[in-house]
């Protein structure tokens, strides 16, 4: 016999991690093909799109993000993790078939949407799915693990669209790459058909023998839950109502949902324009045989593709960082570094400097950013909340943070109009720098600085 917390990692371990890293992964997927949607379409519409239509394009699937979080971490609390864990593969599924099949601009803004509410659902429970089920000293880093994904989605977005590049380039090609987060969300729905029922919400409903049942089927038969797990319950399975908006769960909830906004400026700001900043910048360095606005646009990807990998890279140094110092403190010191090097590059912007100097400056950002505050603030949430509200509490904490991520990605096209690429760093380093402000308050106001 071997107890749940201190047993070693199994082939079980695994398939709960990649069943739910999926969502994160065709999230960031998402993300990355809509930012090179906005300068394709132009192109195909023969006029620059207006400000206003390139922010919808770009936070649509934040929208959705933050909506889905919300209502399904709230009904995932009630009635289980499970049936909402595959919804939400359905979700995506739908979305992006629709955009393939169909070609339409008008249904792209909607199904972007509906993509977003899927993996919103993800956000709410994938932390939970994993956090519950890992040996304690494996915790953080598989919650940490689960969040990388999203940077191999990345990867594979830019990836896949060069390669698409190669076989045929032109603008309308935007519809065939989606036809990746088809395939990707189909297998996400095989793989969540035969998937487990939360063993964390069994427990936390007093089905203590259903959990000890699941809890074997997932991770062998000779696995117990410990006795600490089942007194894990709080006042709230017993019928008390926790209000997250009162005293120290409201503190909570801003502590794990408002600096994870200030992170989604640069996830999903800067990250989803960047095509567009690095055009703006004027960096190049690939001889490409395509001219003209096709050309900028595949120059701008295969840079954005090559700082891309330094998401990945980011994350592993983050989840090498993870036990070395403590979460609040990655989180913070990410923060500055990260405002630090968007400063470098409006310094850059400002004064001509080299572009190699500007794609250190990027390749900093991305280090900085994600391996902290794009990390961390997925960890936090499993972190602070009980387990009875953990879905909702990681909901409320995802929705701040897409919420924060929404006005950002909706604005920066407009910053960019108002006052140009300068205009739109002066307010990204405002941002970053109150990331890490709100991180280091509330973490000393709740006791979880060290």
């Amino acid at each position: 016999m071997v107890y749940l917390d201190t047993m070693p990692l199994r082939f079980g371990h695994f398939r709960v991690l990649i069943t739910t890293a999926m969502g994160q992964f065709l999230g960031a997927a998402v993300a990355t093909l809509s930012g090179v949607l906005i300068p394709l379409l132009a192109i195909v519409q023969h006029h620059e799109l207006d400000s206003v239509t390139q922010g919808l394009i770009a936070s649509m699937e934040l929208i959705g993000i933050m909506v889905g979080s919300f209502v399904i971490g709230k009904l995932a609390d009630k009635d289980g993790y499970l049936p909402f864990l595959r919804l939400s593969s359905i979700l995506v599924f739908i979305g992006a078939l629709v955009v393939y099949v169909t070609g339409s601009i008008d249904l792209l803004i909607h199904s972007l949407f509906v993509m977003g509410f899927g993996i919103g659902g993800d956000f709410a429970l994938d932390s939970d799915y994993v956090d519950e089920v890992m040996p304690k000293r494996w915790q953080e880093t598989m919650v940490g693990i689960t969040k990388s994904f999203s940077a191999l989605g990345n990867l594979s977005a830019g990836g896949g669209f060069l390669v698409l590049c190669s076989i045929e380039w032109t603008a309308e090609i935007w519809r065939q790459i989606f036809l990746f987060v088809v395939f990707l969300s189909f297998l996400m729905i095989i793989s969540r058909l035969f998937f487990f029922k939360s063993p964390g919400f069994l427990i936390a409903k007093g089905k203590f023998d259903e959990a000890r049942q699941v809890v074997k089927a997932m991770l062998g038969p000779d696995v117990e839950i410990p006795p600490s797990y089942l007194e894990k319950t709080s006042p709230s399975s017993n019928g008390a109502k926790v209000d997250l908006f009162k005293g120290e769960p409201l503190q909570k909830v801003i502590f794990s949902g408002v600096p994870w906004g200030c992170s989604g400026l640069g996830v999903y700001g800067i990250g989803i324009f960047l095509p567009i900043l690095i055009m703006s910048l004027g960096i190049s360095g690939f001889d490409t045989s395509k001219s003209g606005p096709l050309g900028s646009v595949m120059n701008s990807v295969n840079l954005t593709f090559i700082i891309s990998w330094f998401i990945l890279i980011g994350f592993i140094a983050g989840l090498f960082i993870l036990h070395k110092v403590s979460t609040v403190k990655q989180q913070f010191y990410g923060f500055l570094l990260a405002a630090a090097a968007v400063l470098l590059l409006l310094l850059c912007y400002l004064f001509k400097w080299p572009a190699a100097i500007s794609i250190a400056a990027f390749v900093l950002f991305e280090l900085a950013l994600n391996a902290g505050p794009n990390l961390t603030t997925f960890i936090i949430p499993s972190l602070v909340f009980p387990l009875d509200i953990k879905a909702e509490g990681a909901g409320y904490a995802a929705f701040f943070g897409k919420f924060g991520a929404v006005i950002a990605v909706f604005s920066f096209p407009i910053l960019m109009k108002l006052g140009g690429v300068s205009l739109a760093l002066v307010v990204s380093v405002a941002v970053l720098g109150l990331g890490a402000f709100l991180t280091y308050f509330y973490a000393k106001k709740l006791g979880l600085e060290k």
